[in-house]
C-alpha cells in the first residue's frame, strides 16, 4: 500500500510532547521526519517509554545550533524540506538562527509552524507554562471544578496532545494549499488558544445565558455520567437526550415507572433520577452490569484499567496495539499508516543525512571536531 506523505520531508526541532506527537502522526502517514536534537538530546529521552511512544519512525541528527557551522547544516537540510516545526519559547528560534525568517530566506516554499504555550505575541507570550497551566487559564479546570468540587490534573496531557493534533492539521492544510498554488507560510500555534477552543460549547452557553452555567453541558442529563458499582469499580452511562436509549435503559434495570418520561422532564427531575440511577448501579458489580447490558442497545461501558484496555476485544480486532506502539485511529482503504521503525538513538542518522546533503568526509570530521554535530 502507498504511504500518503511519501516524498514529504519535515524538519522537526521540537522536544518533549506536543511537537513530537505531531511529527509522529506525520511519520506514520509516510513523511520523512528528521528530528533535530541538541547534543544533549530531547529531554524526554530521560523517560524512554514516553520518548519511544512519540518518536517512532523518525531519523535523528544532533546539532548544536549555537555553532554557525551547525546552522549551516540546518539551512541546507531545510532547503530539502517541505515542512518545519519548532516548539521554543518565542524569540529562542531567532536567537539560534532557526526562525522562519532565516529558514524561508533559503527556502521560500517551506511551511513553518511554531508551537508555543501562548502564541508569539501578546502579554503572556513569554510566560512560562506547561499543560496544567494552559488548562487552568483556558477554563477547562474551572469547568472540572463545577463537576468534581475541585480541579485536579487530568490523567493525560490534554493541551499537549491537542496542540500536536492542531499542528498536524495546520501543516497538512498549508501543504495542501501550497500544492494548489499558495505560497509557503508561517503558522503561529498557541497551546492555550487550542485548549480554550475546546470550551466552545460552554462559552456559547455563557454568552447566550449571560451567566456561568451551574452545570457544564456534559453533566446536564441525569443519565450521563460515571457511576460506582457494588465492588467499588465504575461504569459509564452515556444517554444524552435520546428517548429510545432511555427506554432501553429502563427496561434493562427495571425502571418501568420512568421509561416514558420525555427528555425535558428527565432534565427537570435531575436530582431524583440521578439518585435512583446511582442506587441501581450500586446494587451489582461492574462485570455483572457488563453482562446485563450486552445486547440492550444502551450506551453503556465499563471503566477499564490499562491492562484491560490492552485486552479489550475491539481494540485487538482493530490491530490498535503494534510492536511500535499504538496505531493511528484511522484506517485508509488504499494507504498504509502502520507505525514505522523504532524511535531513533540520539544522532543515529547524522552520517547518512550529512552524506545526502553533500558533505565530504573532511567536512563531516571538521563539524564533529568543532562540536557542531554529534553522531
Amino acid at each position: 500500500m502507498t504511504r500518503l506523505l511519501e516524498g514529504v520531508r519535515l524538519v522537526d526541532l521540537t522536544t518533549q510532547m506536543p511537537g513530537p506527537y505531531c511529527s509522529m502522526i506525520l511519520a506514520d502517514l509516510g513523511a520523512d521526519v528528521i528530528k533535530v536534537e541538541p547534543p544533549s538530546g530531547d529531554q524526554l529521552r530521560a523517560y524512554r517509554p514516553l520518548f519511544d511512544a512519540v518518536n517512532r519512525g523518525k531519523r535523528s541528527v544532533a546539532l548544536d545550533l549555537r555553532h554557525e557551522a551547525a546552522r549551516g547544516v540546518l539551512y541546507r537540510l531545510a532547503g530539502t524540506a517541505d515542512l518545519m516545526l519548532e516548539g521554543f519559547r518565542p524569540g529562542v528560534a531567532a536567537r539560534l538562527g532557526a526562525d522562519y525568517g532565516a529558514v524561508s530566506a533559503r527556502n521560500p516554499a517551506i511551511v513553518y509552524c511554531s508551537i508555543s504555550g501562548f502564541g508569539q505575541d501578546g502579554p503572556d507570550a513569554q510566560r512560562p507554562g506547561h499543560d496544567l497551566n494552559y488548562l487552568a487559564l483556558s477554563g477547562i479546570l474551572g469547568l472540572q471544578a463545577l463537576i468534581a468540587g475541585e480541579p485536579s490534573p487530568p490523567p493525560v496531557l490534554v493541551s499537549d496532545l491537542a496542540a500536536g493534533q492542531y499542528a498536524t492539521i495546520a501543516l497538512l492544510a498549508a501543504l495542501a494549499g501550497r500544492r494548489a498554488g499558495a505560497p509557503g507560510q508561517y503558522i503561529d500555534l498557541s497551546m492555550t488558544d487550542g485548549a480554550v477552543g475546546w470550551t466552545m460549547t460552554e462559552i456559547a452557553r455563557l454568552e447566550a445565558e449571560g451567566r456561568v452555567p451551574a452545570r457544564p453541558n456534559v453533566t446536564l442529563a441525569p443519565h450521563y455520567g460515571v457511576f460506582r458499582t457494588a465492588d467499588d469499580r465504575w461504569v459509564t452511562l452515556g444517554i444524552v437526550y435520546e428517548d429510545h436509549f432511555w427506554r432501553n435503559f429502563c427496561d434493562a434495570v427495571g425502571l418501568a415507572d420512568l421509561r416514558d418520561l420525555p427528555n425535558v422532564e428527565r432534565l427537570a427531575r435531575f436530582d431524583e433520577l440521578r439518585a435512583r440511577i446511582v442506587a441501581i448501579f450500586a446494587g451489582a458489580t461492574r462485570d455483572e452490569w457488563v453482562k446485563r447490558f450486552e445486547g440492550t442497545n444502551v450506551p453503556f461501558a465499563p471503566v477499564l484499567d490499562l491492562p484491560e484496555v490492552l485486552a479489550w476485544p475491539q481494540f485487538r480486532h482493530r490491530g490498535l496495539f503494534t510492536a511500535r506502539g499504538i496505531a493511528l485511529p484511522m484506517k485508509y482503504s488504499a494507504a498504509d499508516t502502520r507505525p514505522g521503525h523504532r524511535a531513533p538513538e540520539l544522532g543515529e542518522h547524522m552520517g547518512e543525512i550529512l552524506d545526502s546533503l553533500g558533505y565530504t568526509s573532511a567536512e563531516r570530521a571538521a563539524l564533529a571536531a568543532a562540536g557542531a554535530v554529534r553522531g
